[in-house]
């Protein structure tokens, strides 16, 4: 039984690390978000050729493995995050991590298919890409997946807010860029698409910082 507690306990003290280690997720996760919607912005040539043809593009294949990468580290950043200020954040904050992991989790699906998908659609079926064909199952799991994650980040965000563990503006931030995103027009290429996930990841990129200064709580 001795031998078998002192192989247990490296394990405990790895799975802390690791998730310690969602600090840096944050942090390179936001940048890789802001990377990604600065090249959406300023780079990929969507008045040039139009959203099909860009789409087939190396700037937005770029533009969205970023933006696949950072959402896949947001799902380890937030572990971090929460971690840290779990006893503070209360029942509240429990269940706004919960909305936020498992919204985050179905926002990966539709980054993969940025990457993976909309790219062959666009070259076997450009006016499916560009909406003039209707594509219902593709709609509905939109329509799903990115105000889930929305809402799952204002309660995640006000939860931060209310602990007070992170700078109070950096949960601020990261409430605001929510409905930025989700009422200003999200055309391609634009800024007014791009501002919102800008401060997304800015948001992240700052909790990280100071995630890394904060030790974990402990009941």
């Amino acid at each position: 039984m001795k031998i078998a507690r002192e192989t247990a306990r490296p394990a405990i003290d790895r799975l802390s690390t690791f998730i310690a280690a969602g600090a840096w997720a944050s942090i390179v996760g936001g940048a890789a978000l802001v990377i990604s919607f600065l090249l959406e912005w300023l780079v990929v040539p969507y008045e040039k050729l139009g959203v099909a043809a860009a789409d087939l593009t190396a700037s937005y294949l770029t533009a969205s493995v970023l933006r696949l990468l950072s959402t896949v580290l947001f799902l380890w950043a937030l572990l971090a995050l929460y971690n840290r200020q779990s006893i503070a954040a209360g029942t509240f904050g429990l269940w706004g991590f919960i909305v936020a992991f498992f919204g985050t989790a179905l926002l990966v699906g539709n980054v993969w298919a940025e990457v993976f998908v909309w790219p062959t659609l666009a070259h076997i079926a450009p006016n499916l890409v560009t909406g003039q064909v209707a594509a219902p199952h593709l709609t509905t799991g939109i329509t799903l997946s990115a105000p889930l994650f929305g809402i799952g980040i204002v309660l995640f965000g006000l939860a931060t807010l209310k602990t007070g563990v992170y700078p109070r503006w950096a949960a601020g931030l990261l409430i605001v860029s929510i409905p930025v995103t989700m009422f200003l027009p999200p055309t391609e290429g634009t800024f007014s698409e791009s501002i919102g996930q800008i401060m997304v990841g800015s948001a992240f990129m700052i909790l990280g910082w100071y995630a890394l200064r904060v030790a974990p709580t402990r009941s």
